[in-house]
Formats: C-alpha cells, sequence, structure tokens
C-alpha cells in the first residue's frame, strides 16, 4: 500500500463520509495511474445545496488531497482546470492571491493567510486506487 501522504503527518482530516455526499469508507475516487506525477485532478460533489470541491495533487507516488478552497478568501485555489502548483512546482499556489502552501501538509508560507492550513481530506492508495479513507 502506498501513503496518501508525503513524510509530514496531517491532523485534522475531513472524512468524507461526514459531509453527506455519498462517499464512504473503502470508495474508491480514481486510479493513482489516472493522475500524472505533478498533476492534480478534481471532484466536485453536492450534499442538498452545499458544494464541496476536493483535488488530489500526486508527487511521485504520494498523493494529496484537500478542499479546494483558499482559507483566506473562501475561492478555489485553481483558475485553470487541475492546476494547483505554482511554476517551479514546490508549492500549492492560490491564484486569486498568490498565497503559497507547502504540499505535504497544506501550511500557508506566504501570503494573506500566512500560518493558516488548507482543509486535509483523508484518503488513501490501496492495490493502484485512491479510496476514501
Amino acid at each position: 500500500m502506498l501513503s496518501g501522504r508525503g513524510c509530514h503527518q496531517v491532523t485534522d482530516l475531513i472524512k468524507l463520509e461526514t459531509l453527506g455526499i455519498g462517499l464512504n469508507p473503502g470508495d474508491e475516487l480514481c486510479s493513482l495511474e489516472s493522475i500524472e506525477d505533478g498533476s492534480a485532478r478534481e471532484f466536485s460533489y453536492r450534499s442538498g445545496s452545499d458544494f464541496y470541491d476536493i483535488f488530489i495533487q500526486r508527487k511521485g507516488n504520494n498523493i494529496f488531497a484537500y478542499m479546494n478552497m483558499c482559507p483566506h478568501a473562501g475561492t478555489p485555489l485553481n483558475m485553470e482546470e487541475g492546476v494547483f502548483m505554482e511554476r517551479t512546482g514546490t508549492y500549492l499556489m492560490c491564484h486569486t492571491h498568490g498565497a503559497l502552501f507547502q504540499l505535504e501538509d497544506g501550511l500557508c508560507v506566504a501570503g494573506p493567510c500566512n500560518g493558516e492550513y488548507l482543509q486535509a481530506i483523508d484518503i488513501k492508495v490501496v492495490e493502484g486506487q485512491i479510496i476514501v479513507a
């Protein structure tokens, strides 16, 4: 089994089944192979009138999943589908205000929400499939 997280442990992960969007532990989201290294894949879910957008970013055999919402402005991080990293591929970037977030734990290291975190999603990889943890 591959790790759904890199070397840093993220705390306070959202369990997708708590959002009421029909996802439960063990449900498959996609295959690891379907996300190219260095790329991301977006997912949108609805519960009543609430919408939840998440993304999964791949770096090597590690995956990182977050709510697609800047903690400062509440806007999606990306302006282009599937593009969440800044030019060097080191940080996730909010394309609204330019805030930079560490990929491994979602910590904002530069920008108006410095010191805040992206909301991480609890997922894992089992036999090449990215599943709800």
